[in-house]
């Protein structure tokens, strides 16, 4: 990374085990490395592309036309590679092909491809009159394209031909390193690293130990431990998601699921299914966040780890109960009830929690729809001993009956404040993400909306909706860094985007979401692609530990995955 006088770059890197480095130094003579670039004129060529593609293909391949455009000057044809038996294809004609298309040259490639041991690999393979952009499966094709457009379209000279000096055949791991820069304020390098928990699609059964058709998973949160008193459990990830209803006929009643990984999230065992105790009688461990104390609350001394949770009959009650384990996330008792409500329209949900280190005082943030005055409203509760709340202070409590405000996330950024957000439902209907800020965390005003979430990409206008969250860290320049991310943007192509600050929250920027996912593509298969992603600051603040919903390669289920992102000054 270089810095230049006009501009500080920072790198979101993820730490591998074994990294791939993709790219390589800049030539001091700009002219001069043009001059060595191996061009092929692509004029003439159509983009083909697999008549079934997902649509983030689809929508990524009309990206890969744009950027020819705007680079090479070049209006290429896209077309699928359906074609009538009567008038088959020429073979001759001059195609990149895009996916699992019927070319031959497809075909070709697809068995190159099959010769690699990654599950998740791609190829990139230019013959004569055919370029292939290929993938395992439906993400390592998204993450070929993506890698043509920046290492092939992208570095072409202005107006000449395609560079190809990258090579005419590679294949790459799909969790190989991506680049994404911002206007020169930010470079970043970006890689998956593992799936949590995925139900096989073949054989959706016992994936938790039980016959089940789990087909879903909602709610993941995750922590480095970093405050444990034995030393060697510290820098372990632990993560938690809830399992679909389709389990409900579980005798664990519960939701939830515990996993740990102590080889830095490149693999994970499920090593506790927490139940609701208080009242069995209903179903318990959803819509939860885990935590770790960063110091003694009451008896509990640092490094405990907490797991508040929703507990819920949807026909009349529901509680937000909270459990603790002292050895690492292994054994849970459910010690205390936050907050009780009634049914579906009347219960609390979406519990957060977070320990303020200049009050000592534990803060639980949730959704509350039992005031009738209201749709539903965000409030907190706080308590000096884990035992003992507070009554309930509101947020968020708009005039607008049918408002809604929820699913709250906060962190707290290095100029002292407080940021806040929440999907905010009155907003046209769509749940737009909204935000607050606040130098005292106990004082808000609840009928201030607050700000939208929005950011410019070109000419489009992004919005961010559902299922928010946020993190800030102390790294990336002077202002550090803060993210904050929905489950889907309106205004704008349709990709997954992070939203990206460097003060605070005044002005904004954006980049790809490092773990994407095909919400739109998704909603006639799963309802829970997307559904509140966590973002937390590891032992290290410059490492962010990310973990989301996302839709597996054909699309059946759901799994949740883990990416480690890593902000360099």
């Amino acid at each position: 990374m270089r810095k230049s006088i006009f501009y500080r770059l920072i790198a979101l890197v993820i730490i591998l085990s074994s990294a791939i480095s993709l790219f390589t130094g800049c030539s001091k003579d700009k002219q001069d490395e043009e001059s060595k670039k191996i061009l092929l004129d692509i004029s003439g060529y159509t983009i083909v592309r697999y008549d079934a593609s997902i649509s983030r293909i689809t929508k990524q391949t009309a990206k890969l036309k744009t950027t020819i455009k705007d680079t090479l000057g070049l209006e290429l044809t896209v077309a699928t590679d359906w074609y009538n038996p009567s008038t088959p294809p020429d073979p001759n004609a001059k195609e990149i092909l895009i996916d699992h298309t019927n070319r031959k040259e497809s075909a070709d490639a697809l068995a190159k491809l099959k010769d690699s041991k990654e599950k998740d690999a791609f190829i990139i393979d230019i013959t004569e009159n055919k370029i292939v952009i290929l993938g395992k499966t439906d993400y390592s094709t998204l993450r070929g394209i993506s890698y043509f457009i920046k290492n092939y379209v992208m570095t072409s000279p202005e107006g000449s031909g395609l560079d190809i000096t990258h090579g005419k055949n590679i294949m790459q791991d799909y969790n190989a390193v991506k680049n994404i820069s911002i206007d020169g304020k930010l470079d970043m390098d970006i890689e998956l690293i593992s799936t949590v928990l995925g139900v096989p699609e073949e054989n959706p059964s016992n994936i938790l130990g039980y016959p089940s058709e789990v087909t879903a998973v909602s709610f993941p949160s995750i922590i480095e431990l970093q405050h444990q008193k034995n030393k060697e459990d510290n820098g372990t990830l632990i993560a938690a998601v809830a399992v679909g209803e389709k389990a409900l006929s579980n005798p664990l009643n519960t939701a939830a699921c515990i996993l740990e990984s102590r080889d830095g999230g490149q693999s994970w065992n499920i090593i506790a299914r927490p139940k609701e105790t208080i009242d069995p009688t209903i179903w318990g461990g959803s819509m939860a966040h885990i935590y770790e104390l960063p110091a003694q609350l009451g008896d509990m001394p640092a490094g405990t780890l907490l797991y508040s949770a929703n507990s819920v009959n949807y026909n009349y009650k529901s509680h937000i109960g909270v459990y603790r384990s002292y050895d690492c996330g292994k054994t849970w008792e459910e010690f205390v009830i936050v907050a009780r409500g009634g049914g579906l329209g009347a219960g609390v949900w979406e519990p957060v929690m977070f320990y303020n280190d200049s009050d000592g005082y534990l803060y639980c943030f949730y959704s509350d729809d039992s005031n009738r005055k209201y749709d539903q409203r965000i409030v907190y509760k706080r308590s000096k001993d884990g035992i003992n709340w507070e009554r309930a202070v509101d947020v968020c409590a708009f005039d607008k009956f049918e408002a809604r405000p929820g699913m709250p996330v906060i962190t707290k950024m290095g100029n002292g404040e407080f940021f806040l957000v929440y999907e905010y439902c009155g907003a046209n209907g769509q749940c737009f993400i909204h935000y607050k800020k606040t130098r005292d965390i106990t004082k808000w005003n609840p009928s201030d909306p607050g700000t939208l979430l929005e950011v410019k990409v070109g000419t489009s206008t992004y919005k961010a909706a559902s299922s928010p969250s946020c993190v800030w860290t102390p790294a990336g320049g002077e202002c550090g860094t803060l993210f904050a991310t929905g489950r889907r943007e309106f205004g704008g192509d349709g990709t997954n985007r992070v939203f990206v600050s460097f003060d605070y929250g005044k002005t904004w920027d954006s980049i790809e979401n490092p773990l994407p996912y095909d919400w739109y593509g998704s909603l006639d298969l799963t309802d829970r692609i997307g559904y509140r992603p966590i973002m937390v600051l590891g032992s290290d603040p410059s490492v962010i530990h990310y973990i989301n919903i996302t839709d597996t390669p054909k699309r059946r289920v759901e799994r949740a995955q883990y990416a480690r992102l890593k902000v360099c000054d």
